[in-house]
């Protein structure tokens, strides 16, 4: 695709490579998401597994579509609707933001493996206060 014809697509589109580097974007992206050479750089932790099958899938030409978890400009992370067609070995992905929860697909088991990196990250930050806390008590002594 002609890069400037990529730029005036008016939705969030990224041209990657099979790593995930940013070839080319439209200007829309930039509205959305901060600048980044690498799709990886907004791409939320958890969600990273899905983003890996996306791109692995390259061989293939029929559109893949998942929800991802993205990063948006504000430091905030937002779900959104990404669409990958791979062709000649560049991935045309297009993320639109879903809004509705009914655009995003919560099963049970998704909200329980949430639940359960949720309380993962708690007890690993209880771990570190607690060690911190040990060594102020430490030095007032």
């Amino acid at each position: 695709m002609d890069t400037m014809i990529a730029k005036w697509i008016p939705v969030p589109y990224f041209q990657i490579d099979q790593e995930g580097t940013i070839l080319n974007s439209s200007n829309t992206t930039h509205s959305y998401f901060p600048a980044t050479s690498t799709i990886w750089n907004i791409i939320h932790q958890e969600d990273r597994d899905k983003a890996i099958l996306m791109l692995s899938q390259s061989a293939n030409s029929y559109p893949i579509t998942k929800h991802l978890i993205l990063q948006i400009r504000n430091n905030l992370f937002g779900n959104f609707k990404c669409t990958i067609q791979w062709k000649d070995g560049i991935g045309h992905l297009v993320c639109t933001e879903a809004k509705n929860i009914k655009d995003s697909i919560i099963t049970p088991s998704s909200v329980q493996k949430s639940l359960i990196n949720t309380q993962k990250r708690l007890e690993e930050s209880e771990k570190h206060l607690n060690n911190v806390a040990k060594i102020v008590s430490i030095r007032k002594h």
